[in-house]
């Protein structure tokens, strides 16, 4: 017997992914009956109470023997907290569902507010971030928590901490300076890591020396991003991350797609989820894609790259 509804996925993409560039939460869950109306009222109810602004929310049902497969997306500056809130909203749909008298409603809302009062960047750093957008520079908050504005060596950063004090400024940034670094992104299976090596040995031909590294993670590519040593990047992307987080990036110089691979990751739902994953750079690319074209499981992504494919 199913329970009333229960989490199957529930994403945090803070980069851009596989259904869309924008940071966002996607959930699917799984019903007793259709509840998309009440997740839908829950959401929004609970992102206006903790103050989270999300929108383009969407929600979709389906039936999927013997219930509902439900699935929520919605975009957010803060995925996490997004993701934190769905989490909270399907616990409690459950619990009222039950009968539940026990659960506590108010607890986890309030902390998950002052949670958002609490990582939410003062005015100063907001209007900072805003100008660097409007110069077309991206910006992102580092895990140490200060605020990156361009990548590696035209990157620079700050803490927003003391621009919480009143009447504080934000220091002004070199924008004469800032900018992006060539990055060349490769994504893959068993082939990957050849294709990695390949691209370093191609850029430093140029005169540039990049970091290299494969399988990077989320994480581990931002922190690449936002080191000051980095002046061009080649990496290769883990698969699982893309599905899970998105790209660490919002473009690139180069996307190269070295193979599909053999083991579908269990992120993906199924083949199509782990093609569009291995495609997402291609979307970010300024120039055509170089795509494997031996390998004929990679050619329905062909007809989506924006600037076309070269064979590689």
């Amino acid at each position: 017997m199913l329970p009333p509804i229960a989490v199957r996925r529930l994403r945090a993409y803070e980069g851009p992914h596989i259904f869309g560039p924008w940071t966002g939460v996607r959930l699917q869950v799984r019903c007793d009956s259709n509840r998309s109306l009440r997740l839908r009222a829950a959401i929004k109810d609970g992102a206006q109470f903790i103050g989270l602004v999300i929108a383009y929310l969407e929600v979709t049902a389906h039936t999927d023997e013997p219930g509902y497969l439900i699935t929520a997306s919605f975009t957010t500056d803060t995925p996490r907290l997004g993701a934190d809130l769905c989490a909270y909203v399907v616990e409690g749909i459950d619990a009222e569902a039950r009968g539940d008298a026990t659960w506590d409603r108010d607890g986890p809302l309030f902390a998950l507010q002052a949670r958002r009062r609490a990582e939410a960047l003062p005015a100063a750093a907001l209007q900072l971030v805003a100008e660097a957008r409007w110069r077309n520079l991206p910006c992102f908050t580092r895990a140490d928590g200060q605020v990156q504005v361009g990548y590696g060596a035209r990157g620079w950063h700050f803490d927003p901490e003391p621009l919480r004090a009143p009447g504080a400024t934000a220091p002004p940034p070199p924008w004469e300076r800032l900018g992006r670094i060539p990055i060349i992104a490769v994504t893959g299976g068993a082939l990957r890591g050849a294709a990695v090596e390949r691209m370093a040995a191609e850029l430093a031909g140029y005169g540039a020396q990049p970091a290299v590294t494969d399988g990077a993670s989320f994480a581990a590519t931002r922190e690449l991003l936002a080191d000051p040593r980095v002046e061009a990047l080649v990496v290769g992307l883990d698969t699982g991350d893309i599905l899970r987080r998105g790209v660490a990036f919002d473009a690139c110089d180069l996307a190269v797609i070295s193979d599909r691979g053999d083991e579908m990751p269990p992120d993906a739902d199924d083949t199509e989820e782990w093609l569009r994953a291995l495609g997402v750079p291609m979307l970010l690319s300024a120039q055509p894609a170089r795509i494997n074209l031996s390998d004929p499981r990679l050619l329905p992504l062909v007809p989506y790259a924006p600037y076309g494919v070269m064979g590689n």
